[in-house]
C-alpha cells in the first residue's frame, strides 16, 4: 500500500509507479513538479505533476494534478470535512453528476488527522481566470447553463443527497463565525458602502432567521466555491466547454447557492447594471429546459436573496479570522465589491423585518 506522502519529497518515481499500477516493463522514471494556485492557498497544496516513463511512447499520463493538505497544526474542523468531502465526491460521483469534472486516478485519506492526497486528470491545454478578472459575457452563459445543467442532473436525488452534508452544517459553521464581526469591520468598514453595512450588522440577531427558510427549498448537489478560479475553459473546434475543480465544499441544499456565489465572485459589476434578475432568469429557463418543474421565478429569487446573506455571513467569519494575510485581505475586498449596491437592489433589509 502506498504510503500518504507528507512533503513533496515522498513524491518519487516510485511512488507515482506503485498509484499508477505500472509493470515492471514501464515505470516512472521522472517527476517534474509545477506549483498551482496561490502559494499561501487556504487548503493546500495543489501541483501539477510531469511524468516521464522508462518505455516511450507511453499511454499512461503525461501530466497529473495532485492535492496535499495543509501542515496538521493548521488542519481547522472544516479543512477536515474539506479534505474527506472532496475524495469521496472524487471516488464516488465525479464521474455521475453530469457535467465535466476531472477524472479520478487515486487518493488516500486518514480520517483522524487529514493527511491525504488526490490525485486526477489534468487538462495542460485549458486556461484559467482569476474571480478578479472575471468572466465575459458568453462564459458568464455558458457557465449558467453548465450550473443549471448540474442542478437538474441531481433536482431532489435522495441517492446523491443522502451522501452529501446538508445547509444545516453550513448555517451552524457561519452562524458560529458571526463572532468574528467587530474583527470584520474594523478591518474593511471604508470598503463597505452603507447599505450593506447595514445588513452586517443586523447578520448577529437576525442570520438565523433569514436563512432557514432555505432548508425548506428544493434541493440539489451544491458545488458551494462555483467561481471562475474553480473552472478550466477548454476552446476545442472553435467551441468553449467549461471544467468544474475543487470540490471541497460540496453541499446539499439550494442551487441558487451557486449561482448567488457565482454573480458575486465572477461576473463584473458592469455585466449586470441593472441586477442579476436577467441572469437569475437565464438560469431558470435552463433548469426548465433540462427538466426542473415546479419551481417558480418568485421562489428563486426568495432563495437567492437568502443566499446572498449566507455569503455575507461567509465573507465576515473568512474576513474576520485571527490567521489572516494580505492573500485573505484581497479576496474579502473583491466579494465585498462584488456584493456593492446587493442591498438596494435585492432590498436585503426586507429579510430581517
Amino acid at each position: 500500500m502506498p504510503i500518504i506522502p507528507s512533503s513533496k519529497e515522498e513524491l518519487t518515481p516510485e511512488w507515482f509507479t506503485s498509484i499508477l499500477e505500472l509493470s515492471k516493463e514501464n515505470q516512472v522514471k521522472t517527476v517534474e513538479l509545477q506549483p498551482l494556485g496561490e502559494k499561501d492557498s487556504v487548503s493546500g497544496k495543489i501541483y501539477r505533476v510531469h511524468l516521464t516513463y522508462t518505455n516511450k511512447p507511453s499511454k499512461n499520463p503525461k501530466s497529473v494534478v495532485l492535492k496535499l493538505p495543509q501542515p496538521r497544526h493548521l488542519r481547522f474542523n472544516w479543512l477536515l470535512d474539506a479534505y474527506r468531502e472532496e475524495v469521496k465526491f472524487y471516488k464516488t460521483l465525479a464521474h455521475k453528476v453530469g457535467v465535466p469534472a476531472p477524472k479520478h486516478i487515486y487518493s488516500d485519506i486518514q480520517e483522524d488527522t487529514g493527511d491525504y492526497v488526490l490525485v486526477m486528470e489534468d487538462f495542460p491545454d485549458s486556461n484559467n481566470v482569476r474571480d478578479e478578472i472575471g468572466a465575459t459575457t458568453m462564459q458568464t452563459y455558458g457557465l449558467l447553463d453548465n450550473m443549471a445543467r448540474l442542478h437538474a442532473k441531481n433536482w431532489e436525488n435522495p441517492d446523491v443527497g443522502n451522501m452529501l452534508i446538508g445547509f444545516e452544517n453550513s448555517i451552524e459553521m457561519l452562524n458560529e463565525g458571526l463572532t468574528c464581526l467587530p474583527v470584520f469591520l474594523s478591518r474593511f468598514s471604508q470598503s463597505i458602502e452603507p447599505e450593506e453595512k447595514e445588513i452586517f450588522q443586523a447578520l448577529p440577531e437576525g442570520f438565523r432567521k433569514v436563512v432557514e427558510p432555505l432548508l425548506d427549498a428544493p434541493k440539489t448537489i451544491v458545488h458551494n466555491d462555483y467561481s471562475m478560479k474553480n473552472i478550466l475553459i477548454l476552446d476545442r473546434a472553435g467551441e468553449s466547454s467549461y471544467v468544474l475543480l475543487d470540490w471541497a465544499n460540496l453541499r446539499w441544499g439550494s442551487g441558487v447557492r451557486d449561482l448567488c456565489f457565482f454573480m458575486m465572485t465572477s461576473v463584473p459589476l458592469f455585466l449586470r447594471p441593472l441586477g442579476e434578475c436577467m441572469f437569475l432568469r437565464y438560469y431558470l429557463n435552463k433548469l426548465v429546459g433540462f427538466g426542473v418543474s415546479g419551481y417558480s421565478f418568485r421562489q428563486l429569487f426568495d432563495d437567492y436573496r437568502r443566499c446572498v446573506i449566507m455569503d455575507m455571513a461567509r465573507m465576515v467569519g473568512f474576513g474576520g479570522r485571527e490567521w489572516f494575510s494580505p492573500m485573505h485581505e484581497s479576496i474579502v475586498k473583491h466579494l465585498i465589491r462584488g456584493r456593492t449596491g446587493s442591498a438596494r437592489t435585492l432590498n436585503l433589509r426586507s429579510l430581517f423585518n
